[in-house]
């Protein structure tokens, strides 16, 4: 059964999904590098946000109160963001350029899959349909 909201009070106009980045500048080329364009939304050392292929994502620096160690729970991977490719061999090649460590490639129920990472650790799913 469906959930349909009638509160007058929650009317969700858009969602998108943030990253927090320690490493700030490398994480935002790494993105820059992965979607091969821009941020749309930059703040120097605070906060970037691409949009691309019908996906928005946010890449903040976390402020001192958000650091890990303060976090309530760790959940690793919490979140990934996958992204489906036409060739997974040309894809990690082209994130092999800045450095970003992809693991093997799994032959899966739906098609080919390999994890990479992001400087912070935060996975991405490149995913090629069978």
């Amino acid at each position: 059964m469906a959930y349909v909201c009638k509160s007058i009070f929650m009317r969700i106009q858009k969602a998108w999904v943030t990253i927090a980045a320690v490493q700030f500048n490398r994480s935002v080329q790494f993105y820059r590098h992965l979607f091969q364009q821009e941020p749309q939304v930059f703040a120097p050392q605070k906060y970037a946000e691409f949009e691309t292929f019908g996906i928005r994502l946010g890449i903040y620096r976390p402020t001192a109160e958000e650091s890990p160690e303060k976090a309530p729970i760790t959940l690793f991977p919490a979140v990934s963001l996958c992204v489906q490719i036409e060739n997974l061999e040309s894809s990690i090649e082209h994130l092999d350029r800045v450095d970003a460590y992809v693991g093997e490639i799994r032959s899966v129920s739906h098609g080919r899959e390999a994890y990479a990472y992001d400087p912070d650790g935060n996975r991405i799913i490149l995913y090629e349909p069978a």
